[in-house]
């Protein structure tokens, strides 16, 4: 079962609404507002994938913090 916080359900509507904006060639925004609060279960299920990729992408740019905090309070 996906979670369903404020927080996911904010991001899966985001997705939704850019999706179906792109399709239709209509603004994000105007899509948005026609987007209801509560979409599918497919739109969680990509909202968190997108959540889990962009905290794993994150890592490769940060990998060498640790050793240059290190070095900096030594």
């Amino acid at each position: 079962m996906l979670e369903k916080t404020e927080l996911d359900r904010e991001l899966a509507r985001r997705i939704c609404a850019a999706f179906v904006s792109c399709q239709l060639g209509i603004s994000v925004a105007t899509q948005y507002k026609k987007t209801p609060e509560d979409v599918g279960d497919l739109w969680y299920f990509l909202a968190a994938l997108a959540g889990k990729l962009a905290r794993e992408g994150q890592g490769k740019y940060f990998d060498g913090l640790d050793h240059l905090t290190s070095n900096l309070i030594q």
